[in-house]
C-alpha cells in the first residue's frame, strides 16, 4: 500500500517522526461553495472525531471572514504514526471524498514543528 501525500509530505520534512509537528492546511472552495464546505464537515463529525483520537493535541478547521470560501485547518500530532492512523479514518476519509468536488484543488499542506516545544 503506497503512503498517504501528507504522511509521504510529512515523512520528506519532519526530522524526526516520533516528535510532534502541525499542519496548516489550506483548503479553498469553489467559488460560493463554502457552506457547503462547511456542511459537509459537520454532516461527517469529522472534527470531534479528529479531535477524539489519541495521538491528536490540536485540530481545528476555521472560515477565513474575508473571504468565505478559504479554510484553513490547524493540526498538531504527537507522531507520524499517529498522522498515519488518523488519515485511515473512516471520518478523514469521508470527509476528504467529498470535499475533493467542492475544492478548487488539492489541499496546500505546510509542515511546522516547533521552535521550542512544550515541556
Amino acid at each position: 500500500m503506497s503512503d498517504h501525500p501528507i504522511a509521504a509530505l510529512v515523512r520528506s520534512k519532519v526530522p524526526n517522526p516520533a516528535q510532534p509537528f502541525a499542519l496548516a492546511v489550506e483548503l479553498q472552495a469553489l467559488d460560493g461553495r463554502g457552506d457547503e464546505v462547511v456542511a459537509a464537515i459537520r454532516k461527517r463529525g469529522s472534527i470531534g472525531a479528529s479531535r477524539k483520537e489519541a495521538g491528536c493535541a490540536v485540530y481545528d478547521i476555521s472560515r477565513d471572514l474575508d473571504s468565505p470560501d478559504h479554510f484553513v485547518v490547524y493540526e498538531i500530532w504527537r507522531d507520524l504514526p499517529a498522522l498515519e492512523a488518523h488519515l485511515a479514518t473512516p471520518h478523514f476519509n469521508a470527509v476528504a471524498g467529498v470535499l475533493g468536488d467542492l475544492l478548487i484543488g488539492p489541499p496546500v499542506v505546510r509542515v511546522l514543528t516547533p521552535i521550542e516545544p512544550p515541556g
